[in-house]
C-alpha cells in the first residue's frame, strides 16, 4: 500500500493576500491552486492513505482551521488521516492541539517554523510537544526553504530538530522535504534519532538535488527512514512518483551511481503509521 504522507488541503485564502501573492511570484510551481474535495479524492485515488493538512503561521497570518481539514477527513476517514496545522508561538497553542485532537479526531501536527518564525528547539515551546507526546501525536515539520520574504531561512535547519530530539526523544517527528536545500543534514539527523524521519516530498522539483540527495541517504544508510510525500496539489501523486522514477534520467550513460527501483518502491509502500502511533481503523 502507497501512503501519501504529505498532502495539502487548504483554500488559498488561508495564506493571506500577501504570502499568496509571495507565493505566486516566487513559489516555484505556479499559483496555489484551489481545489475541491472531489477533486482532492481524485488525485489520491493511486495511494492507499494520505495524511492531509494546512498551514498555519500566525506571523505571516496564515491561517487553516481545523474546521476545514476535519471535514474533508470525514468523507473518508480510514483513507485520510487530519493533521491540525498549529503554531506553538501562539499563546492557544496547546488548547488548540488539544481542541483538535478531541474535539476532531486529529492525528498529529503540522509546523511550519520558517515562516512562524520560531525556533522548533527553544525551550519555551517544550511544554507544546510535552503535551504532543501525552495525547500520541507525531510531528510533521516544515522543514527547507521558503518563499516568504519575512520568512526565516535559519529557522528551516535540521540541525534544529537534531536538537529537539535530544531534548525530547520520545517526540516522533517527520522533517518534510528532506529538508532541502540541507538533504544532508536531514540525513545525518534521522541516521541519528530513532524516532525522527523524512518525507521526500518535492525532492524531484529540482531533479539534480533530488537524485543527489537520495543517493546521500544511500551512502549513509537512511532509506529506511524515508517517506514519500506527493506535495499536493503542487502535484498529484501520479505524476510526482513517476518523476521520482525519472531522477536517474539524468546521469544515464554516465559512471555515476544509480537509484534503483527497488529502493524506490520500499520508499513509496513505506508503512511507518504504527511506528508514529497512529490508527485509522
Amino acid at each position: 500500500m502507497i501512503i501519501d504522507y504529505h498532502t495539502h488541503f487548504m483554500r488559498r485564502a488561508h495564506f493571506g493576500p500577501e504570502f499568496a501573492r509571495e507565493w505566486d511570484e516566487r513559489g516555484g510551481t505556479g499559483a496555489w491552486p484551489e481545489i475541491t474535495p472531489e477533486q482532492y479524492e481524485a488525485a489520491m485515488a493511486p495511494v492507499g492513505k494520505a495524511i492531509v493538512f494546512g498551514i498555519t503561521a500566525y506571523a505571516l497570518g496564515i491561517h487553516t482551521p481545523h474546521e476545514y481539514v476535519a471535514k474533508l477527513v470525514s468523507r473518508n476517514p480510514k483513507k485520510y488521516i487530519g493533521f491540525m496545522a498549529l503554531d506553538p508561538s501562539h499563546p492557544d497553542a496547546i488548547e488548540e492541539m488539544e481542541r483538535g485532537a478531541q474535539d476532531f479526531g486529529m492525528k498529529g501536527i503540522k509546523l511550519y517554523p520558517v515562516m512562524s518564525l520560531y525556533n522548533i528547539a527553544d525551550p519555551q515551546f517544550r511544554p507544546f510537544f510535552q503535551r504532543a507526546v501525552e495525547l500520541s501525536l507525531p510531528v510533521l515539520t516544515h522543514m527547507g526553504t521558503s518563499p516568504a520574504t519575512k520568512g526565516l531561512l535559519r529557522l528551516s535547519i535540521p540541525l534544529l530538530v537534531d536538537e529537539l530530539a535530544i531534548a525530547m526523544p520520545e517526540l516522533r517527528i517527520i522533517m518534510a522535504h528532506l529538508g532541502h536545500p540541507w538533504q544532508r543534514e536531514a540525513a545525518m539527523v534521522i541516521r541519528k534519532h530513532p524516532n525522527v524521519y523524512a518525507d521526500i516530498s518535492g525532492l524531484w522539483h529540482r531533479p539534480w538535488q533530488g537524485y543527489e540527495a537520495l543517493v546521500v541517504c544511500g551512502e549513509w544508510g537512511v532509506y529506511h527512514k524515508l517517506l514519500y510525500g506527493s506535495d499536493y496539489p503542487l502535484w498529484e501523486p501520479a505524476s510526482s512518483m513517476a518523476a521520482l522514477q525519472r531522477l536517474n534520467d539524468q546521469v544515464a550513460g554516465t559512471p555515476l551511481p544509480k537509484i534503483s527501483c527497488e529502493i524506490i518502491e520500499q520508499i513509496l509502500h513505506r508503512d511507518v503509521l504504527a511506528e508514529l502511533g497512529i490508527t485509522t481503523e
